[in-house]
Order: structure tokens, then sequence, then C-alpha cells
């Protein structure tokens, strides 16, 4: 139900491939927990963020903290949009704390052939963010 293009201005996207209701589960991605420090680390090392810093994910206020995650499959492949109309929950899987999965979920319907978009930032203030946001989308 999604596929990957290619965007000039965003790199890789997701695109709906059908009609997906409100409240659906679009994908349920696991991922590879890892030591938030390091993160920092790399990031001390190269002296700002490199691409990896692009795809880590870690629960709201624990930059640098605890742990981070990778997602597997497209989890990382979501572009930002303050408009979202899907969300992402980091989720342990239950009886096995080492394990979780990135659950994206639709906010709204979205019609086939719209992309799917997610709000990387829970805060209001976009200034958090680490590009500039371009809001146009495939149709």
């Amino acid at each position: 139900s999604i596929r990957i293009e290619h965007h000039p201005l965003k790199g890789y996207i997701c695109i709906a491939t059908v009609d997906i209701p409100l409240g659906t589960l679009i994908e349920r991605c696991p991922t590879i927990k890892f030591d938030a420090g390091i993160m920092k680390e790399l990031y001390e090392l190269n002296e700002g963020r490199t691409v990896l810093h692009d795809y880590n994910f870690n629960r709201p206020g624990t930059s640098f903290k605890g742990f981070s995650y990778f997602a597997m499959g497209y989890g990382g492949i979501y572009s930002h949009s303050k408009n979202s109309n899907a969300r992402w929950i980091l989720s342990v899987i239950p009886n096995d704390k080492e394990r979780s999965t990135l659950d994206v979920r639709a906010t709204k319907n979205i019609k086939c052939g719209e992309e799917i978009t997610v709000k990387y930032v829970l805060a209001a203030n976009e200034s958090d963010l680490w590009f500039d946001v371009v809001e146009d989308t495939v149709e």
C-alpha cells in the first residue's frame, strides 16, 4: 500500500498506493535500539550532524540521553509536514523491553497517490528542525 518515489527537493518520499482510512496502521517498523550517547559522540567527532542523525528516533525530550532507535522498513523515509496525515509512535514490544517498533498510523484519510507525511517534532516550534521544510506533495 506504499511506493517510494524520488522528489527533487525532499529525496525519497512515501506515496499511498490505495486509499488509507483514518486510524489505519500503515506500517509497523522493527527498530534497532542503541545507546543515545553514540549519536552524541558521532556528532562531536564530526563537529556536527552526519547523515545518520537524520534517521534516528528518540522518545520526546530524550535527545542524546537514554536510547535511540533506527527504524527498519520505510520508517526513515516518511517526510516531515506540519500538516501531516500520519504519525509515528515508538512502542515497546510487550514482555521484551529490548525490542520496539515504530508504528506509522493515519491521522487523516489519505487518498491513493497522496504523499504520506509525519510531523518530526511534537512541539509547534519548527525551529527545532535541522532542514528547510518543503510543503508540496506529489498528486
